[in-house]
């Protein structure tokens, strides 16, 4: 009996395995994921999920990424999400990187406003213009965190943006995610809903002096409850009472 595979199957080239990426340039780190720098293009990112994290977020942004494409939906405001690579710890998922002309990451929105790059001015009309571009769109973010926004120059016309780098569609995947991924106008509602409290929340902590906008969480873990900083709490006691 002949061994010989059937139907020509030895004119067929074999796939080539996927090549493995080795990353070595960490971009930045949030609570569920690392961005790191893709070896062969610098402009792309790869997200990376940290070891022992229950919540699937690079599969929620390829999910969603996948949909608004399918919508058509696209903007200065959304990164392109690429899809899948294997790398040196596992999948990673493949994104654009907003960076500066010098090629460094773009700076989030408090770190823009805090170094004097935009004015308060100007950040506000940032905020109106991405909770507009959120609710006009029926783009829903799920989480309105701060450094889940960036400051970045377009390169068409030099105008200022916010870009989304996460938080968008949800958090879980879930009867109401998919729901609203499958019915229009409840997308749309929950993206009107969620862009006027981004819009509120931002525009509230902008106001707020003592908010994360303004206070970085290593200068805020260094003030007290009574609001003094530790440094000059220090001082009073050296000095004594007076």
């Amino acid at each position: 009996m002949s061994t010989l595979p059937l139907d020509g199957a030895l004119d067929r080239p074999r796939p080539a395995p996927e090549a493995v990426l080795v990353l070595s340039e960490k971009i930045g780190s949030g609570h569920d994921r690392e961005c790191w720098r893709h070896p062969s293009n610098p402009s792309l990112g790869i997200k990376v999920a940290k070891p022992d994290q229950e919540r699937a977020q690079n599969e929620i942004d390829y999910h969603y990424g996948r949909h608004l494409a399918r919508l058509g939906i696209a903007g200065p405001h959304l990164p392109r999400v690429h899809g899948w690579v294997q790398i040196n710890r596992g999948r990673g998922l493949v994104v654009d990187l907003m960076l500066q002309p010098d090629g460094t990451p773009c700076p989030t929105l408090p770190q823009a406003v805090r170094s004097g790059m935009i004015s308060e001015i100007e950040a506000v009309g940032l905020i109106y213009e991405t909770s507009e571009w959120l609710a006009r769109h029926g783009v829903m973010l799920a989480d309105r965190g701060l450094d889940n926004f960036v400051v970045r120059r377009s390169k068409d016309d030099g105008r200022l943006h916010l870009v989304i780098i996460d938080g968008l569609g949800t958090r879980h995947f879930d009867i109401k995610y998919w729901a609203r991924c499958t019915f229009g106008w409840l997308e749309r509602r929950a993206a009107r809903q969620k862009a006027v409290s981004f819009r509120d929340k931002t525009l509230e902590m902008l106001r707020d002096r003592s908010s994360k906008m303004w206070v970085s969480a290593k200068r805020a873990a260094e003030i007290q409850p009574g609001g003094q900083p530790t440094a000059l709490i220090a001082a009073d006691a050296l000095r004594g009472p007076t």
